[in-house]
């Protein structure tokens, strides 16, 4: 059986085996009693009237029997598991009375660990003289806590590169591209990311980012953050770590001056932004393959009051462009990227004329444009959320210039 001799301390669940406990004592006194009455309103005679006491069963001034039991919630708040933990459950029998002057000693045993659910059961004894005076059963619930940190620093985001990109091996199976993670959070020209990675002690086990982005609105520039990838280690999934990140990150970037956060999401992750994060989502985008003629007769929009990818901002455009592994071509005002057989309508320049005839083309298209279904390729989910509310009601041109990044 093992025993810890520690005084305000936390011991970390995995750490926690059966038959290790810990104990403590204190002698009971006149003035302890006096102060349970009052803090827990229990004047009964017995505790409190020495003539009373005298004439009972006891034949003197008992302690309250929950006294003695909170020893136990001593015990669990500052030895095991220690800071933080949560009382479920306690039962007890009272099996001897406590006097004045007796010296307790409270003990508690681990008898069973659940490490899924993070709770642990325990034995709970007080003793008088090596005596059973009170004992009982327990369950702690032990809260996950993690060491939190934000970066708004490419120098510092280099400090931990390693353990983020073991983290998306972990998280799907696969390596990260390092060039690619260059290029999007240190290469950028618009800024520093902002990247919350969560510890479980020395171990990263979340992490959040979004990276600034230059905008046009009203043909003026507009800062906004572009939503990035999402990692939580599988074992750690069931804590809600994706919805504290964002949020930190998203009053961060407020704070910061960033007027909105956007992005693509999956159609897995979409609800939760959408429930859990405020985002506003346009579910109803879709991909579809033209040709040469059928994209003229494609309905032309102005977008000079929606938000749109900045172009105009040559060192904004000049990065983009050079996203590792890829090949962009600027035709008047439209962005392409080969893609099989066809090309990717990255960025809508509305005229078309100049594209070249006999080829295929992507281009990304609102609920606006539904007559084009039957050409459709694939459904597409775009998301937002305005962290300045004079923008409220803003449209946004939506391009897969934004979404293919990373």
């Amino acid at each position: 059986m093992s025993s810890l001799n520690l005084i305000f301390n936390k011991v970390p669940l995995e750490e926690i085996s059966i038959g290790m406990q810990v104990s403590y004592s204190q002698t009971i006194t006149d003035a302890d009693i006096k102060n349970f009455a009052g803090i827990s309103g229990d004047r009964n005679p017995v505790h409190l009237d020495e003539e009373y006491a005298r004439n009972s069963r006891f034949k003197k001034r008992i302690a309250h029997g929950m006294m003695t039991a909170s020893y136990f919630s001593a015990l669990f708040g500052t030895k095991i598991p220690g800071e933080g933990c949560v009382y479920t459950s306690q039962s007890l029998r009272f099996k001897r009375p406590v006097y004045i002057d007796d010296m307790i000693t409270a003990t508690v045993i681990v008898t069973s660990i659940d490490i899924n659910k993070r709770r642990v059961k325990f034995k709970t004894v007080c003793k008088v003289k090596n005596k059973v005076v009170t004992d009982g059963e327990a369950e702690l619930y032990v809260p996950l806590e993690f060491k939190k940190i934000t970066i708004n620093s490419k120098k510092e985001l280099l400090k931990y590169t390693s353990q983020i990109f073991e983290l998306y091996r972990n998280s799907f199976n696969n390596a990260i591209d390092e060039e690619l993670w260059q290029w999007a959070f240190i290469d950028n020209p618009n800024g520093s990311p902002l990247v919350s990675l969560y510890f479980d002690r020395e171990k990263l086990v979340g992490h959040y980012a979004v990276i600034p982005m230059s905008f046009l609105y009203q043909q003026q520039p507009l800062n906004g953050v572009l939503s990035m990838t999402t990692m939580v280690d599988a074992s750690y999934r069931k804590y809600g770590i994706f919805i504290e990140q964002a949020s930190e990150i998203y009053k961060q970037a407020k704070e910061l001056g960033y007027k909105f956060v956007c992005g693509f999401p999956n159609k897995k992750s979409a609800a939760g932004f959408k429930k859990r994060l405020n985002w506003i989502l346009e579910e109803d985008l879709y991909v579809a393959k033209f040709n040469y003629d059928e994209l003229q007769k494609i309905e032309k929009k102005a977008y000079l009051d929606s938000i749109s990818f900045n172009i105009q901002d040559k060192k904004n455009i000049e990065w983009r462009l050079n996203k590792p592994n890829k090949n962009y071509i600027k035709k008047n005002n439209n962005i392409l990227k080969s893609f099989g057989d066809s090309f990717d309508l990255v960025f809508n320049g509305v005229d078309f004329s100049m594209l070249d005839k006999g080829k295929e083309f992507n281009l990304l298209l609102d609920h606006e444009l539904n007559q084009h279904l039957d050409k459709k390729q694939f459904d597409y989910i775009f998301g937002y959320r305005f962290f300045d509310s004079s923008l409220d009601g803003t449209e946004f041109k939506k391009d897969l210039i934004i979404s293919d990044v990373f």
